[in-house]
């Protein structure tokens, strides 16, 4: 800064020159008013840097007391003009080759020339001279005298103080290097500070670095917690600053104590200067100073601690790792100074701590934010930033004096180093942590003396038995950072008698020796490390060795780091006990938050916390699992991925694996229990997040107790006793397992595989029966969500308020099970759940057998191979593994199936899983039948759902199909295939006599879905090679009638079915939109008309369909054309059938309101007229071969929907032969009159002109989908090839297409047809009612009835010559 002297020679050369110009007024010339001058700018006034304001002493002041303007001045102004020196002068540095250094006089002359020239106005000349003195007294100080120094100090210093305002950067760099030579050089000190620490405070500008000096104190606000940086610097040049820094760091280093506490304040504002610029050597500089200023000047500084660590803020957040390592060096130093006063005020600022009674009035505007520094370097970038964080924690914690203040703030970010992505820091943070346990242990030998002597241990340990891995990184033991642990030998009590060495007697938890995983892990060990901690050394293995750095604390710097993790010592776990209960509190709240980072980090906090609390963690019991809770009730599982679990969730179960293994499991499960309670208040997703917290506490206690040293047979269940079998209770009567969720489910496997597979051994019989049911029940198929039966209400309904709009489905009828359709998911699940119970039971017997590997096979296929089943002659236990997979379990399922059974009430899912997977042979069993068929009748029943009675009624035909593939393979007279053929005729008959029930009993509950889908079911069992259909239709000895049949007959034969149709509609209309049927529109009264008499006339042809494709295989399946007909007219019985068939001949007496009777459809007659023409054909002795051919002949000839089906009347295919009435059908002469006349008033009622004309119109059918065959399959083919046509709409239709597509006819097509069909029928009434055809035709030509006369004759005349034509034939 320019000194008055300066400022007034400036002030001379700015307003030289006008004076030079100007002349006196009494000799003005006059030519000068021609024009204008400028006028000149008046200088402005000069004053002194208000930093230097204290150097104005330095000076005389000059005062002028008058200014002549006159040709003296101007004289004056040239002489001073030309004194001026321009260039650089010949001093004698320059004359002179050697320096004087005899006297401080003579060294001072010899340099006076260029002391002088420092104050030139050439800036050459400044910097020549400058560099002059800098090469003498910088680079030749040590060859200078100490008086000469102290004179030249002397002289010197006030210049060299003015030029660290120079205008020139090199100049003020040259001034400061020749200041801190001479400072670092002089005997004393003490008269150049009062100059030199003001000028660095200006230079420097720290004055106030808080910008609050100008403010009361009383408002001032709180000091900036965010790291602060000076934004424009007094000196500009980042060269001279870091000068600067080491004049600073200089000049500190020389002051006494009593010199630094007479300028305390200057001397911590240039190091918070340093320590805040924006360059980076000035900081790394401003640190190095701070460290050595503390540690030499700590007494003096307590107050000053806090300030001086605040101003490193911005170092601990530079980018450079150097820096920030030299920031936390320096932060130790001023937590030094701090003792006891001001440290706890560092921390505060380091974690970002907030008074929550106190609000800055800025947040009430805009949002504040802290920043968390110890977070900040804990989770730093740099892994050796990381690692010297952990360490100087170690340190603080290891060597500060009031360590026991600062342990609650530093604690926490320690432990989080457990957790560190670096497997070698988070192990020498472990290590780093066992040695404060050690210290802890020796400050706080009293209170654990009792502890230590008396062997005490905590329950989970089972005696010290017990071992718990570390979970290093927040993994289940370790994970990859740890190859293997080590365990500590267990508690030990006083050794009264002496049998322990000293060290094992004095030592509580001494290593146990321990065989390597890997022979190189070894560490050897030379003959001079063969102290007492070899032996130690070597059970923990090979050493880490850890970086060699400069800087290392020595504290923390011996420690030793070894892979193999034994349980934390005594010290280590009291010391973390203590401090947990301070902050574990607050980590819940962290727990649920909605960001990852913030969850896994109080994750693995909560982790490391439970490693070393252990069973002191009971305190926070209810809050932590309320934490737990919430985490896996909100989006805990929306970071999962598809295979690998994402670092959040297996944090948070290895959290639950320590709490089931340091806790009591009956602690837990008192928690927990009301997640698997049916009257449970909690949410559904609360009650899943309780199960799988469940789950993961169990494995923590299952393996704990796997980990007891030598194992212990008399354990049993451990501590599970008391929890286990109430366990297994709940979940069996759980309510999740009725309906359960994609979550409830994948929770529940967790829960049963969490104990099962160890576990197994040690259950009874009766919980594995219940466990069985569990299994069964989670890998049942869930019910559709579909309604089936939306169609009911038409496409305008409108769902009254509360009730889901239906969904329009597939009108032609909801698609059919296939007989193999996959009836399991979570198939791999259960096959590891049943392969666990098998060997459990096995193993709970005491009587262990050899299991067979199982083969692979589907579990969702319901083919039985080939079972081997040895004798024929008795009921046998066993089928070979290789023949039927499911038999691989038939121990477990022949025990437990009864239990499961009993218990299932009314939950179809587990029912059907049972089944699906039971063995056939303990199904069969008489004990078993019974209870399969009661709870079979209540699915199939109209109290189920539409879709648990449709599912249940593919679940009967599915048992009946592999019953009869197993019939198929056993002879024929052994009692197992005797028990499968009784077990096939009760399934038919308890479906059937539900389902005609159901259409009698009461029409609301008829259901399409399931009549449709029944009648098809059964058409595609019956088809199979394997099946035999007679054990299904017909009695077993004749003792009841076959219900099966009357189904089937009672449908056909129903002309009101469209009624009770009708009914249902109404009904399920009624119950969605909440209007009686007196309330339907015009429109919707006619849909549900119309919808009605669809469904009625596609379930009457169904059956009619199904009727003829059983009788023509059993005709045509090579076991014999004699049907058991059952005696007698009941249903199963030949004449039931006929009579039931031939009624809808005619129209039947109306029974339901409206009282009138529509007549059959034109497409049902030519069913009912081939059903006839099939039964009239059928062999009356079981014996006569030509009847059996006749009837092979007529079966396999079905009825051809044709397009000039008018002119085929005249051409009718002779019958293969003579036909008669089925076996042991008689009628009365009135019966047969009467099924005359019914016949030919069927044909009357087709409203044709019959007998057709020969050349009248076809009536075109529609053929592009191949040929339409009446009551035949594609499966029923011997060698006609042209039968083989699609007349299955494929494996899922529920209606076969030739009904589909014969309804789609004109009804022309469909009327010319029905009347060939019955023309067909003609021939054979023609054959056997003879008498009654003659009978009926002088009847009606006395109530001269010509059509009835015309056509009986017709078709009388046309029968008699296709018989003759067919006896020609046969000759």
């Amino acid at each position: 800064m320019a000194d008055v002297d300066e400022i007034w020679l400036e002030m001379q050369r700015e307003s030289a020159p006008g004076v030079a110009k100007r002349k006196p007024k009494a000799g003005l010339d006059l030519s000068s008013l021609q024009k204008e001058r400028p006028k000149a700018k008046k200088a402005g006034k000069k004053h002194l840097d208000a930093s230097l304001q204290w150097m104005q002493n330095w000076s005389s002041n000059l005062k002028i007391e008058s200014q002549d303007f006159g040709a003296t001045a101007f004289a004056a102004t040239k002489a001073e003009d030309a004194m001026q020196m321009v260039e650089a002068p010949i001093t004698l540095i320059d004359a002179l080759e050697e320096i004087p250094t005899g006297t401080p006089e003579t060294f001072l002359a010899y340099l006076q020339r260029d002391i002088n020239c420092l104050s030139e106005e050439s800036l050459s000349v400044r910097l020549q001279s400058i560099q002059k003195l800098e090469r003498i007294l910088v680079r030749q100080a040590d060859s200078l005298s100490t008086d000469i120094i102290d004179a030249v100090c002397d002289s010197l210093l006030k210049p060299l103080l003015k030029r660290m305002k120079d205008k020139s950067e090199k100049i003020r760099e040259l001034a400061v290097k020749i200041l801190q030579t001479l400072i670092e050089n002089t005997s004393d000190l003490s008269g150049t500070l009062p100059y030199v620490f003001p000028t660095l405070v200006a230079r420097l500008g720290c004055e106030d670095l808080d910008g609050v000096a100008h403010l009361p104190e009383v408002m001032r606000p709180d000091p900036e917690q965010k790291p602060t940086e000076i934004a424009r610097p007094v000196e500009d040049s980042e060269e001279v600053r870091l000068c600067l820094g080491h004049f600073v760091a200089a000049l500190l280093a020389r002051c006494t104590p009593n010199q630094v506490f007479s300028y305390i304040d200057e001397a911590t504002g240039l190091i918070r200067a340093g320590a805040m610029d924006p360059y980076h050597e000035v900081k790394a500089l401003a640190c190095e100073t701070m460290i050595a200023f503390c540690y030499n000047h700590h007494e003096m500084l307590l107050h000053f601690a806090e300030p001086l660590a605040r101003s490193l803020m911005s170092c601990l957040t530079h980018n450079h790792a150097k820096l920030r390592i030299s920031a936390l060096k320096a932060i130790t130093a001023c937590l030094v100074c701090g003792v006891w006063k001001h440290n706890f005020e560092i921390f505060q600022i380091l974690m970002a701590w907030q008074d929550p009674n106190k609000v800055q009035i800025q947040a009430f505007y805009e949002g504040i934010t802290q920043v968390n520094y110890m977070s900040t370097l804990s989770f730093d970038r740099h892994p050796a930033v990381r690692r010297f964080w952990y360490e100087t924690m170690g340190n603080w914690l290891l060597t500060l004096t009031d360590k026991v203040d600062l342990e609650p703030y530093i604690f926490p970010y320690l432990l989080t180093g457990l957790c560190d992505q670096n497997e070698d820091i988070a192990l020498e943070v472990f290590w780093i942590i066992e040695r404060c346990g050690a210290l802890y242990e020796t400050e706080h030998e009293e209170d654990l003396r009792k502890t230590k002597q008396y062997g005490f241990d905590y329950a989970w340990t089972y005696s010290g038995r017990a071992f718990v891995p570390f979970p290093l990184q927040a993994v289940w033991g370790g994970a990859k950072a740890v190859k293997s642990h080590v365990r500590r030998s267990g508690a030990r009590g006083p050794d009264f008698l002496g049998n322990k060495k000293l060290n094992e007697h004095q030592d509580r938890e001494l290593l146990e020796a321990e065989d390597a995983e890997d022979d190189e892990e070894e560490e050897d060990l030379d003959d001079d490390e063969h102290d007492d901690g070899s032996e130690e050394r070597r059970k923990l293995g090979k050493q880490v060795p850890l970086p060699k750095r400069d800087y290392a604390w020595g504290s923390v710097s011996d420690i030793k780091v070894f892979r193999r993790l034994p349980r934390p010592r005594l010290g280590s776990r009291h010391w973390v006990r203590t401090h947990t209960r301070r902050y574990i509190k607050a980590t819940f709240n962290d727990v649920v938050d909605f960001r990852d980072c913030t969850a896994l980090n109080a994750g693995r906090l909560l982790c490391m916390s439970l490693a070393y609390t252990e069973e002191g963690v009971a305190e926070w019991l209810q809050p932590m699992l309320g934490a737990l809770q919430k985490f896996y009730a909100g989006r805990a599982w929306a970071s999962t991925g598809s295979e690998q679990k994402s670092e959040v969730v297996q944090t948070y179960e290895c959290i639950c694996k320590m709490l089931g293994a340091f806790l009591p499991p009956d602690s837990l499960w008192e928690q927990l229990q009301t997640s698997l309670d049916p009257d449970s208040l909690l949410l559904h997703e609360q009650r899943v997040a309780s199960v799988r917290i469940l789950a993961d506490c169990l494995k923590g206690q299952v393996q704990t107790l796997e980990s007891v040293d030598p194992p212990d047979p008399t354990l049993g269940l451990g501590h599970l006793e008391t929890v286990l079998p109430e366990l297994i209770s709940m979940m069996h009567a759980s309510d999740l397992l009725l309906a359960p969720t994609p979550e409830s489910r994948k929770a529940l496997w967790e829960l049963l595989f969490s104990f099962l597979e160890p576990l197994r051994h040690l259950l009874s019989e009766k919980q594995i029966a219940q466990l069985l049911f569990v299994a069964l029940a989670l890998a049942a198929k869930p019910p559709s969500d579909e309604d089936p039966e939306a169609p009911f209400v038409g496409p305008t309904t409108k769902a009254r308020p509360g009730k889901q709009q239906p969904k329009p489905v597939n009108l032609d009828g909801p698609p059919v099970l296939g007989l193999e359709e996959e009836e399991l998911i979570d198939a791999e699940n259960l096959h590891r759940a049943l392969a666990a119970l098998s060997k459990g039971l096995e193993e709970s017997q005491a009587a262990p057998r050899e299991v067979q590997a199982l083969p692979s096979y589907s579990l969702d296929s319901l083919e039985d191979d080939d079972m081997d089943m040895g004798s024929s002659s008795g009921w046998v236990d066993e089928v070979a593994v290789d023949s039927d997979p499911r038999s691989s379990h038939q121990a477990l399922f022949q025990r437990a199936f009864m239990e499961v059974i009993d218990n299932l009430e009314d939950n179809f899912q587990v029912f059907r899983s049972v089944l699906y997977l039971t063995p056939l042979v303990v199904i069969l069993r008489p004990e078993h039948q019974n209870a399969v068929m009661r709870h079979l009748s209540q699915f199939v029943s109209t109290s189920s759902t539409q879709q648990t009675c449709s599912a249940a009624f593919a679940l009967a035909v599915q048992l009946a199909f592999r019953a009869a593939k197993l019939q198929a393979t056993l002879a024929e007279n052994s009692a197992l295939a005797q028990a499968a053929g009784e077990f096939i005729w009760k399934i038919f008959q308890h479906t059937g006599k539900m389902q005609a029930d159901a259409a009698t009993d009461s029409c609301k509950n008829l259901s399409y879905l399931v009549t449709v889908s029944g009648f098809s079911q059964w058409r595609r069992f019956f088809l199979r090679d394997c099946v035999d259909p007679r054990n299904a239709l017909f009695p077993l000895g004749q003792r009841q009638a076959s219900e099966s049949f009357r189904w089937l007959i009672s449908t056909v034969a129903d002309q009101e079915m469209y009624k009770k149709f009708h009914l249902a509609l109404e009904h399920a209309e009624t119950v969605l939109t909440g209007r009686p049927s007196e309330d339907f529109v015009i429109e919707k009264a006619r849909s549900i008309r119309v919808e009605s008499e669809r469904r009625s006339n596609m379930a009457r042809h169904v059956a009619a369909s199904t009727t003829l494709v059983v009788l023509r295989r059993m005709l045509l399946d090579n076991r014999g054309t004699h049907l058991p007909w059952r005696s007698g007219s009941d249903c199963g019985s030949a004449r039931g059938l006929f009579i039931g068939v031939a009624s809808l001949l005619t129209t039947a007496e109306p029974t339901i309101a409206p009282m009138f009777v529509k007549p059959t459809p034109a497409g049902l007659h030519i069913y009912v007229a081939d059903l006839l023409h099939l039964l009239f054909h059928l062999p009356q002795e079981a014996g006569n071969e030509e009847q059996a051919l006749q009837a092979v002949q007529t079966a396999s000839t079905p009825f051809r929907l044709l397009d000039d089906a008018a002119q085929a009347i005249h051409k009718l295919p002779c019958p293969a032969g003579t036909p008669r009435l089925p076996p042991g059908l008689r009628l009365s002469a009135d019966e047969e009159e009467q099924l005359i006349a019914n016949y030919i008033g069927a044909l009357l009622e087709l409203n044709l002109t019959l007998p057709p004309d020969p050349n009248a119109k076809h009536a075109p059918a529609s053929l592009d989908g191949g040929e339409i065959v009446i009551g035949w399959d594609a499966s029923l083919e011997t060698s006609d090839d042209s039968l083989t046509t699609a007349q299955d709409s494929g494996p899922g239709a529920t209606v076969p297409s030739e009904i589909s597509r014969l309804l789609a006819q004109s009804p022309e097509c469909q009327r010319w047809n029905a009347a060939l069909a019955l023309y067909i029928l003609g021939i054979d009434l023609a054959a056997v009612f003879e008498a009654a055809f003659h009978a009926n035709i002088a009847k009606w030509q006395k109530s001269k009835a010509q059509a009835k006369v015309l056509i009986a004759k017709d078709v009388l005349q046309r029968g008699q010559i296709a018989l003759k034509a067919s006896k020609a034939l046969q000759r």
